[in-house]
């Protein structure tokens, strides 16, 4: 929630060049952020994680709940303490987004808040806009205490100002017109007169909170570092506050506006706060233990100890001390932020404050239960699951002895109204996008690496076999080839001589040369056993079926039995054999051989170590 800043600046600007400073980041338990996926962190026009930061789908309330004066009478009469009650909730949803987006070369992007509130009627317990509320003119008091040091004169004016226009410092209006402005004489007068002091008519708390006119931000984009993505690089061209001194208490750089907090956060690590109705950075520390909420496991982060005590108990706070003036413990002086109005911040109810503040004031009942600030943060992502941020805004009065109508609020702090920024949940639709993202992708992901190692071994195993495999089919067809053509080449021999074929060695085949006529058989027997053989030519083609030979030839086992081989040859002639021989003897080789002009032809033969050979010729 960003509010007012009393500081005037010009509506236009340009972003200035900043120099990259990077804040130290740890590893974490693995997600999809921290392996390989921190590119999701980056901001980028159009990008998944830039469309969540530029307009959150986010259910965003902000809770209001007025302090309704009920005894103004007598207090201003003196005779009573200021007793006040709580009422509401009056609830409005914040439509919070980033407009005007303009990447910067610095790695920066350069933004104008809004954060338009909706009314909610039915989340406001009964409570309606037009109820009315008896509460404190804050345009009269907030003049009067800051005249109330003048000189004569100037009091004098202000007090005849202050009759004409018949102003009272506790008025009756309604919730909304209190909230959001109402008109007034003397913010019309301010207006008119004094314009550099109050450039509006209407005074509205909740109104000059959500006034973001004039202002103008810068974010980082994630590069080089993508935790620090989303989180502030300059508030109106500053990395600090003007109105504070020191780092502790002005630097906003590196802070989380509530869209996203810082990535990849450790256990000991703070994480840093600014809105502008805060008028302040604020660390955060971690506490407890890790809660679910929803499908994502986060941690509850809640303001610093002694956030409020201006330097009495946090040396680091003193600069919160505005010109040097530390108010009570639990009031920081916001009066540079509300326009020069007299405003102090608080825990609601005055809870963690000063004692005299409860005790100056009927009616508040701090409870730590009801009262307390706390944030549930995703720790990889920055993601916020849950927050509830709880702020009062009360005035404080210095000596208003001068003025007799406002004098009763001399050294008193009123509080006015306290509000709880609220989310309870992330929307059903984010919430199981970033547990796909945060709990499913980091079990998926290993799943898949491996699966796919062992894919590529099994297909790199199964390319070797058939590669193995096609190599040794090629060597033994090549080696098959070879051996056939070899043989062939045997077959086809026509010796002279009668010298015996050498690769049918076993067979001790005896071709024979000059055969007087090309259709003569011959049969070539030893003498093994009595065997009957016969030759049935189909056909004239001879070696059709070659390999056959091969088979044959490759018998080496001496066998009684007759082996018959019938090779055949394409031939010329058209004449076909059909003869049966008996050979008897002992060791028969039948061999037939049927030519038609030349030794060439079929021939069968029996495997058999040879003995004697025989020789029958047939016309």
């Amino acid at each position: 929630m960003r509010e007012m800043f009393i500081c005037p600046l010009s509506s236009t600007w340009r972003e200035k060049s900043l120099p990259f400073r990077l804040q130290p980041t740890h590893p974490v338990r693995r997600s999809i952020f921290n392996v390989g996926g921190n590119a999701k962190l980056i901001m980028t026009e159009g990008g998944e994680i830039f469309n969540l930061w530029a307009q959150p789908p986010v259910d965003l309330y902000i809770k209001i709940y007025l302090f309704n004066i009920t005894n103004a009478e007598a207090f201003l009469a003196g005779r009573e303490q200021l007793k006040v009650e709580q009422v509401g909730p009056y609830v409005y949803k914040e439509i919070m987004t980033h407009e005007n987006v303009t990447f910067n070369t610095n790695n920066t992007m350069s933004s104008t808040p809004s954060h338009p509130l909706v009314w909610q009627e039915q989340m406001s317990g009964g409570y309606h806009e037009d109820d009315e509320v008896v509460m404190l003119n804050i345009a009269m008091l907030a003049i009067s205490h800051l005249t109330a040091s003048q000189p004569f004169l100037v009091r004098m004016a202000l007090k005849t100002l202050l009759v004409s226009t018949k102003s009272e410092p506790i008025v009756r209006t309604t919730a909304k017109e209190f909230m959001f402005g109402y008109p007034s004489a003397l913010a019309t007068l301010g207006n008119t007169f004094l314009p550099n002091w109050i450039p509006f008519e209407k005074v509205g708390l909740i109104d000059r909170m959500y006034d973001f006119t004039t202002d103008f931000e810068t974010f980082y984009t994630g590069v080089p570092n993508p935790a620090l993505s989303g989180l502030y690089a300059t508030y109106r061209g500053e990395t600090k506050l003007p109105q504070w001194e020191g780092n502790h208490c002005s630097n906003i750089e590196y802070a989380s506006d509530g869209t996203k907090f810082k990535s990849f956060i450790q256990s000991n690590e703070t994480v840093k706060f600014f809105r502008k109705s805060m008028c302040r950075p604020i660390n955060l520390y971690r506490v407890g233990e890790e809660k679910t909420y929803g499908s994502l496991k986060g941690y509850s982060y809640v303001f610093e100890d002694n956030a409020f005590d201006n330097g009495v108990i946090n040396k680091a706070n003193k600069c919160f001390c505005r010109r040097g003036d530390c108010q009570p413990v639990g009031l920081i002086d916001v009066t540079d932020c509300y326009y020069g109005f007299p405003i102090s911040l608080s825990f609601p109810h005055f809870m963690n404050g000063d004692l005299g503040l409860q005790q100056n004031i009927t009616g508040v009942n701090p409870d730590p239960a009801k009262h307390s600030s706390a944030f549930v943060i995703q720790p990889e992502s920055g993601l916020p699951l849950s927050l509830s941020v709880k702020v009062q805004i009360n005035m404080h009065f210095k000596d208003l002895s001068n003025f007799p109508t406002v004098s009763k609020f001399s050294y008193l702090t009123t509080p006015m109204l306290w509000f709880e920024i609220m989310m309870t949940k992330l929307p059903d639709s984010l919430d199981s996008r970033f547990n796909f993202y945060l709990n499913i992708l980091p079990l998926v992901n290993p799943l898949v690496f491996w699966s796919g190692i062992l894919l590529g071994i099994g297909l790199l195993g199964y390319a070797i076999t058939r590669a193995t495999l096609h190599l040794s089919n090629n060597a033994c067809r090549a080696a098959n080839i070879s051996e056939r053509k070899y043989c062939r080449k045997n077959l086809n021999q026509v010796p002279r001589g009668g010298t015996g074929n050498q690769v049918y060695s076993s067979c001790e085949m005896k071709l024979l040369g000059n055969l007087p006529d090309a259709n003569m058989h011959v049969l070539e027997r030893s003498v093994q056993d009595l065997k009957l053989c016969q030759v049935n030519p189909k056909s004239t083609y001879a070696l059709d079926m070659e390999p056959a030979l091969l088979d044959a030839c490759e018998s080496t086992n001496v066998k009684h039995d007759c082996n018959n081989i019938i090779p055949r040859r394409k031939s010329t002639t058209s004449r076909s054999y059909e003869k049966e021989e008996h050979c008897h003897g002992v060791e028969d080789i039948c061999v037939e051989l049927f030519a038609k002009n030349a030794l060439v032809g079929n021939f069968k033969m029996k495997s058999s170590a040879p003995q004697k050979q025989q020789v029958s010729k047939y016309r």
